[in-house]
């Protein structure tokens, strides 16, 4: 790793923005790294308590006077050096404009990313995970990249799928796009079976969201996991409101983990030619 810098932002420039209910102790320090696919941010968030590291991947002709959309992965700290050099390589063929990546960790921390399950008491703190987002990640993130209004974010399986289910479900409107492959919705069916589940979601602005799941996933993931995949489908197909653009997707021939890579490449695209 190349020699890191350290940014200081007065974190009342984060409150100057639409953020002042956050109060902040000191001024935001950040270390910065060059890396191979692009840098590495870190710093302490107040929310979360805790030091947190995320990866970055500009395009390849980044200009901080352009603005650009922003995409969201979830375990990054496997998956962002595959995905940073797809996401560049999609840009310089015109399959979508040139975006800036965002690699999350994951690390030991899931259930982080789970909202209240009633079966897992330890569940509940996907809110503030997105408090996070909206008032330290993407303020941030603003300031250093001038990104646009347009955020995407991708998970996969598990607890990834159960994020996008709640950012799709749930009052949040931070996304744009969702892009879930291969989700286990086993425990969100306390949030999809209710009456009126798109309620949140007919509030919110245009939103595009794709579901996919590899026809070769092994039997570990085919019985109830597909089935509750295909139960979300049919809900979708009956009651997803006008605003919601989505799609699902059986992906021929695809495992777990080609699923995954499919899922981000075509949800993309996708997203862009629906959006735009």
């Amino acid at each position: 790793m190349k020699q890191g810098i350290f940014l200081t932002i007065l974190l009342t420039l984060i409150s100057n923005i639409g953020f002042s209910q956050i109060s902040y102790k000191s001024p935001l320090i950040i270390e910065k790294y060059q890396t191979e696919n692009g840098e590495k941010l870190r710093f302490k968030s107040e929310i979360l308590n805790e030091n947190k590291e995320i990866y970055i991947g500009l395009p390849e002709k980044f200009s901080d006077s352009i603005e650009h959309p922003l995409i969201v992965i979830l375990e990054g700290e496997v998956l962002f050096e595959s995905f940073a050099p797809i996401t560049r390589l999609m840009a310089q063929l015109d399959e979508i404009p040139e975006c800036i990546l965002v690699g999350i960790p994951f690390y030991d921390k899931h259930l982080d990313y789970a909202p209240k399950i009633i079966s897992h008491p330890e569940s509940g703190n996907a809110d503030k995970i997105l408090k996070f987002y909206r008032f330290e990640l993407f303020p941030i993130l603003d300031s250093l990249y001038n990104c646009n209004d347009e955020r995407i974010i991708w998970a996969h399986s598990a607890l990834g799928g159960l994020f996008c289910t709640y950012l799709l479900l749930g009052p949040d409107s931070q996304f744009t796009g969702i892009l879930s492959s291969s989700p286990n919705l086993r425990w969100m069916h306390e949030y999809i079976e209710k009456d009126n589940v798109f309620t949140e979601v007919s509030k919110k602005g245009k939103l595009f969201y794709y579901l996919t799941f590899g026809s070769n996933e092994g039997e570990n993931y085919m019985g109830e996991m597909y089935q509750k995949v295909q139960e979300f489908k049919e809900i979708l197909q009956n009651e997803a409101p006008d605003n919601l653009l989505w799609k699902y997707q059986l992906n021929e021939n695809n495992n777990h983990f080609t699923n995954a890579i499919e899922t981000y490449i075509d949800g993309l695209i996708l997203y862009f030619e629906n959006m735009r």
